[in-house]
């Protein structure tokens, strides 16, 4: 995939420094990684593809988790109010995957920041970076899901107002228009499941839709026809 991204509170000058190894090592995960594509279950869009957030964070910790990232970090009994546990983190660097509703964007960027105040360790070094990880709003997907120039307004309006002091990275993944390969799966059941029936990679071709969104359809192969 393609990531852009933007950056709030000098983080682009600590990655420069001390958290270089690990940024490289996370984008290199997610440049290598396909895009990953679902069914909808969506009323009146059963079945057509849309982005797979559960695919999407199961290739991203098993890319970093063997280059020695901890995943699912928990989070210290004194904090625990603000949820059980942390994605990802790895020498001072906190990585959250953030494909869920929208609303919970201001809830990760908050804490985030208690935890860069309180020096909070998840794994070799106090909390001195955050990135945060989503997706383009190009990509067909469920119904309120946070995707990244939602977040990128976000989190230039809290920041013009000084809401939060942690450095942030946020980071988008995208794909360019035309025929791509990606990764389908079929789930045990349709909504909520994290249970795979079957994976495998699918051709299928992005057009231009309205509004910034794209239409994500399968390609007829020749074998189809």
């Amino acid at each position: 995939m393609q990531v852009k991204y933007q950056d709030f509170n000098g983080a682009g000058n600590a990655i420069a420094g001390v958290y270089q190894q690990q940024w490289v090592e996370l984008e290199r995960v997610l440049t290598a990684m396909p895009l990953h594509l679902k069914a909808s279950d969506q009323a009146g869009k059963q079945g057509a593809p849309i982005f797979d957030p559960v695919g999407t964070n199961q290739h991203i910790a098993d890319g970093l988790v063997p280059l020695g990232w901890q995943e699912k970090i928990a989070i210290p009994a004194a904090f625990k109010f603000l949820g059980t546990d942390v994605d990802f983190g790895k020498n001072g660097v906190v990585v959250e995957v953030q494909f869920s509703n929208y609303p919970f964007l201001l809830n990760n960027t908050q804490r985030s920041d208690l935890f860069y105040r309180a020096q909070t360790v998840f794994h070799g070094a106090p909390t001195g970076l955050v990135i945060i990880v989503t997706k383009a709003g190009m990509f067909p997907s469920s119904n309120s899901t946070l995707y990244y120039e939602q977040a990128l307004n976000q989190l230039t309006a809290l920041a013009q107002h000084a809401a939060f002091t942690v450095p942030i990275r946020l980071v988008g993944l995208f794909e360019p228009v035309g025929g791509v390969q990606a990764t389908w799966t079929d789930y045990s059941a349709a909504r909520y499941s994290r249970t795979v029936g079957t994976r495998g990679l699918r051709p299928f071709i992005i057009t231009n839709g309205r509004a910034g969104r794209c239409k994500i359809d399968p390609e007829i192969m020749l074998e189809d026809l």
